[in-house]
């Protein structure tokens, strides 16, 4: 490499410094990567001469290493540093499927020492010199932001400590205003430092003898800054006084979410008090909420809060806070004491708008009453209810009977339990082990082989294990089997045959729990996901809002609303929903995820990542962590990315979508042996995901990605193939093609892909942002696609 272009050179009216990758032109700045610098010295070194695109690829990356579009990616960065055109080109001319040449002069710089030359835009005169190089020469910028994280430190310790020291509050303030104050010196004192002679003097020293001398100055600035600005906040404080707190007023409220009105058929069941703290009384209690609130599900026309969201709250929660979260006009609460063979049971009916109690019953009996305590307690409720029900309801909906003895009883409600903490800290085993016992005794028991069938279905996600799936076979037939009158039954069925790809019969299987039980927010969401997947939008669009408002206050209807949006393309609305997640629940770690996911493809990167901040913030979770590392991807922080797709695997080291997206990740900061690792251990993964539904449009759409970074064209040509016909409506799989047929070198077909997958509702921003397709945005078609104004 020519050594004297190193020390920069001038291209007509442009200023190349390669060592610090800098380019002014214009009274503009710019900097340039390190290998779009060596590209240029590369060119700058012939000048006028066509220098093609393999030895460029060569010089700069070395033999085997480069490729056409990091190539295309530095000389694009190279037209921007330049404010060059390729249409009419000024300093970079390209010759088609040939190479590259520069066709302008560089003009060596002068002296290397820093002294005056003519026509040299290096010069040290402060009267040639710009305000931003005088700024910089003098190293005002460097002493300023010293300074700034300097006094944000102390402001933050004092805010520590002076609290916890019991210090008066005006200390505070004075160190506060101090810091504030010495800014403006610090910057003056920084400035006068290195002016001497009435000009700037740039030595020519050993870097070390420069990082020794700008620390001094630095460092000077700084302290010299702070000693004058105390005096200066003293003199002030003692003849005129530093600002005091005003007297504290009432804050303005907070803006209120636009919660649903409270209906007057609306009720929710509480957790009950487990008066002796036994394990054994808790169970009771929260088997007794949960059978009552079955029960009073299927009274016609009466709204009943699911369980999951009545046990957000407390026992004995205040009545304002049960009407504000629940969006219910009643709700029941109470208490449960075991005492030997004897269980008490308390139960109140209070009206949450004024706290009244309507109804206070309490029952003495024998342990072994407990299912008829709790027919009675829904059969008073429900009487208790009939001025806010339709006239026509009188009597309960049939359930179908089956209920076991108490110790069976007791150990199916400990693995339904567990089987609600899938996939947090507890594994699939230990809800599988409850319902084991269970059937241990009484291995008729449906309700318990349909749990286990459901366990088993929901643990194959995480554990890529296609054993689950032979056992949630059997156990879901077997409780078929033994009642095929029991609505979970069919809701396990359901999931299993969704799961592996039999969605005919998947919907067979929910359409059966909802003639059981027509209010199942489990059957009509399930229903949703099999009928988008059976390419009947609209249907799943009704399923998914049926679920809406059926159990107040229940934010997973709202969810699965807003993830049939967000896979539809309606990202915005998909957002809507999702807002409503975390309005009822500001705790959602999944609310939270999903609604950074959302405004993430609806391009609104900055609002996204606190969303996904707060979700790792209540919970870590590998999907959370995949989405910021998405999020850092598209922003172009490629290192953060690489971290948080990392914790991902950590967490999920089953999950090909996270090494997938590991592996785009170090693919694009150049890293292509560990982004091949990551790509082959992806591939495994869904390759053996695939075996168990081979009908899942996203499991091709993924394989065919990740086959096509292994450099296998043809088989992923195959698969996104086959992906298409699957989804031809899902917006995914021809942004998918694009890439695909990007890489193969058909940038023509990969534009039409991505026309198709905005019009069926990809976002433009994420193709424009999107660093895969970075060498396709000198595309005239493909500039026309993510310009264009959004027709949804």
């Amino acid at each position: 490499m020519d050594s004297e272009l190193l020390q920069g050179f001038c291209l007509k009216d442009a200023w190349v410094d390669p060592l610090k990758g800098e380019v002014r032109i214009h009274g503009r700045s710019s900097h340039l990567p390190p290998k779009a610098v060596e590209v240029l010295l590369c060119l700058a070194s012939q000048p006028f001469t066509l220098v093609t695109r393999e030895a460029l690829t060569e010089r700069v990356w070395g033999a085997g290493h480069g490729s056409a579009e990091l190539l295309g990616r530095a000389i694009t960065e190279i037209r921007h540093a330049l404010d060059d055109h390729a249409d009419e080109p000024a300093f970079i001319q390209t010759l088609p499927r040939r190479g590259y040449r520069l066709i302008a002069h560089p003009d060596p710089a002068g002296d290397p020492r820093g002294e005056l030359t003519a026509g040299k835009p290096a010069a040290p005169s402060l009267a040639d010199l710009g305000l931003l190089d005088n700024l910089k020469q003098r190293g005002v910028l460097e002493t300023a932001i010293a300074y700034l994280v300097f006094g944000w430190l102390i402001i933050q310790v004092v805010d520590i400590l002076f609290d916890q020291l019991l210090l008066p509050p005006w200390a505070g303030t004075f160190v506060t205003v101090l810091v504030i104050a010495g800014f403006p010196i610090a910057v003056l004192l920084s400035w006068f430092l290195e002016f001497r002679d009435g000009r700037a003097v740039v030595d020519h020293v050993s870097p070390r003898d420069a990082r020794r001398r700008r620390f001094s100055r630095t460092y000077l600035s700084v302290i010299g800054a702070l000693a004058i600005a105390a005096v200066a906040v003293f003199v002030y404080d003692t003849n005129i006084g530093l600002p005091t707190a005003e007297p504290p007023q009432l804050a303005p409220g907070a803006v209120e979410v636009a919660l649903p009105p409270v209906q007057d058929n609306s009720i929710a069941v509480l957790p009950l008090m487990n008066l002796d703290g036994s394990e054994e009384t808790g169970i009771f209690a929260q088997g007794l909420v949960d059978d009552v609130i079955t029960r009073l599900s299927r009274v016609p026309g009466l709204l009943v809060s699911s369980r999951g969201d009545a046990f957000s709250l407390e026992p004995n929660s205040p009545s304002a806070r049960v009407r504000e979260r629940l969006r219910v006009a009643r709700y029941v609460e109470g208490s449960v004491q075991m005492s030997g063979e004897r269980i008490r049971i308390i139960v109140q009916l209070i009206d949450s708008a004024t706290g009244f109690h309507e109804l206070s019953r309490s029952f003495d009996r024998p342990r072994e009453d407990f299912f008829d305590i709790r027919d009675e307690i829904t059969e008073l409720t429900v009487a208790n209810l009939r001025v806010a029900l339709p006239p026509d309801t009188r009597n309960l909906a049939a359930l179908a009977a089956e209920d076991p003895s108490l110790d069976v009883y007791v150990l199916y409600r400990r693995g339904v339990e567990a089987a609600r903490q899938l996939g947090g800290d507890l594994s699939p085993n230990f809800a599988l082990s409850y319902f084991n016992d269970a059937l241990a005794i009484d291995p008729d028991y449906a309700a318990a082989h349909a749990g286990k069938c459901s366990v088993l279905v929901n643990a194959y996600p995480l554990t890529d294990d296609a054993h689950y799936i032979e056992l949630a076979e059997s156990s879901c037939a077997r409780a078929l089997e033994l009642n095929p009158n029991l609505d979970v039954v069919h809701v396990a069925l359901g999931e299993l045959y969704a799961a592996t790809g039999r969605y005919d019969a998947a919907e067979t299987a929910y359409r059966r729990a909802l003639q059981l039980d027509p209010k199942s927010v489990a059957a009509l969401t399930g229903a949703g996901e099999v009928h988008l997947l059976q390419k009947k939008p609209d249907e799943a669009e009704a399923s998914f809002r049926r679920a809406i408002g059926l159990h107040p206050g229940d934010w997973s209807a709202y969810n699965a609303l807003g993830w049939f949006l967000f896979r539809s393309g309606r990202y915005a609305e998909a957002a809507e929903q999702y807002g409503y997640v975390v309005a009822l629940d500001d705790r959602n770690m999944i609310g939270f995820r999903n609604l950074g996911a959302a405004r993430m493809l609806a391009g609104d990167f900055e609002a996204a990542a606190p969303a996904f901040q707060r979700a790792l913030e209540i919970q870590p979770s590998p999907l959370a962590y995949s989405n910021l590392g998405l999020l850092y991807y598209y922003m172009g922080r490629l290192d953060e990315a690489v971290a948080a797709h990392r914790q991902a695997v950590e967490l999920a080291p089953k999950d090909h979508l996270a090494w997938s997206n590991l592996g785009d990740a170090l693919w694009i900061d150049g890293r292509h042996d560990e982004a091949h690792e990551a790509f082959a251990t992806a591939r495994e993964l869904a390759w053996g995901a695939l075996q168990v539904n081979p009908n899942d449009p996203g499991y091709l759409m993924d394989l065919a990605w990740i086959t096509a970074m292994l450099d296998k064209p043809a088989e992923a040509r195959r698969l996104i193939d086959r992906a298409r016909a699957l989804a031809p409506s899902e917006p995914y799989v021809y942004y998918y093609d694009g890439l695909i047929l990007q890489r193969n070198g058909d940038s023509n077909g990969a534009v039409r892909a991505f026309e198709t997958a905005v019009a069926e509702g990809y976002s433009r921003k994420m193709l424009a942002a999107d660093p895969q397709l970075l060498s396709l945005r000198s595309h005239p078609d493909f500039a026309k696609v993510i310009d264009a104004v959004e027709a949804r």
